[in-house]
């Protein structure tokens, strides 16, 4: 295994990217063990990790984000301890600090001596953390499917399709409370791949978060879009991004006028 990852490394120039390519890796193997633990069975993998990982967009990640579909049988703590079993057998040891809210389980998964080892660090105790995240209270309508992912190891997960995928992002654009500037680059991606979001799901998510007074159906849907796009400070969304963007001059392309567009064109 870290054969494999000191080649991945060697293809990246900057430090920086090194580091969220060698935790890109370890998000791998956690995939790796979820699906060998079939906790697939009880779990849909959803967010930006899945575009990158799924679909090879051009930014990194730092989250994996899942929503719990099966709650019987379903342990988080036990989720943990097999992730941390399987990673020890590969010589990648970590601790991790779960923490389980009313409608959300998350850990941080944090991995001593991994920098040094790899040389992103001078520091032998600085740790490299990699962060889950289970909704236990997802919104219904969500479409699942079963997608390979062959390399840098192999395995296959359950994932949201890509509408689905599409309408979590736009509910975090519509209502997270602070800028993200991923959020701007994925929505990019989608309005590329003249994605049409599921709707049902996304109206179930605003309903869980803010009522229905706030429900965005297809007919008015490219207007509220475009309303919306005007509150945006896009010189923020692309401070956020830089440090996540593979390709420094796709930071052109979060742009108000250019998205306009491409809404335009796209809807």
């Amino acid at each position: 295994m870290k054969e494999i990852i000191n080649g991945i490394l060697a293809r990246q120039q900057q430090p920086h990217f090194k580091k969220l390519a060698l935790a890109e890796f370890l998000q791998h193997m956690i995939l790796q063990s979820i699906y060998k633990n079939g906790f697939f069975n009880h779990l849909v993998f959803t967010g930006g990790t899945a575009l990158r990982i799924l679909y090879r967009i051009s930014r990194f990640s730092e989250d994996l984000d899942f929503s719990l579909s099966k709650r019987k049988g379903f342990k988080f703590k036990s989720l943990l301890e097999k992730i941390k079993k399987d990673l020890e057998l590969q010589r990648f040891p970590f601790d991790f600090y779960p923490k389980e809210e009313k409608t959300i389980a998350h850990a941080d998964l944090r991995f001593s001596g991994l920098l040094q080892e790899f040389s992103l660090s001078p520091l032998k105790d600085q740790k490299l953390t990699v962060k889950l995240e289970i909704d236990t209270h997802p919104p219904a309508g969500g479409n699942q499917e079963i997608a390979l992912v062959p390399e840098p190891i192999s395995y296959t997960v359950s994932v949201y399709d890509l509408p689905s995928l599409f309408a979590t992002k736009l509910h975090a654009i519509f209502f997270r409370g602070y800028t993200k500037g991923r959020d701007y680059y994925d929505l990019l991606w989608y309005l590329g791949k003249r994605v049409k979001p599921n709707f049902k799901l996304l109206n179930n998510a605003i309903r869980q978060t803010h009522g229905k007074k706030y429900e965005i159906h297809e007919t008015e849907f490219k207007q509220k879009l475009l309303e919306h796009l005007k509150t945006v400070d896009f010189k923020k969304v692309r401070a956020e991004a830089e440090r996540f963007i593979i390709n420094p001059g796709e930071l052109k392309h979060l742009d108000l006028a250019l998205i306009e567009n491409l809404i335009q064109r796209t809807y």
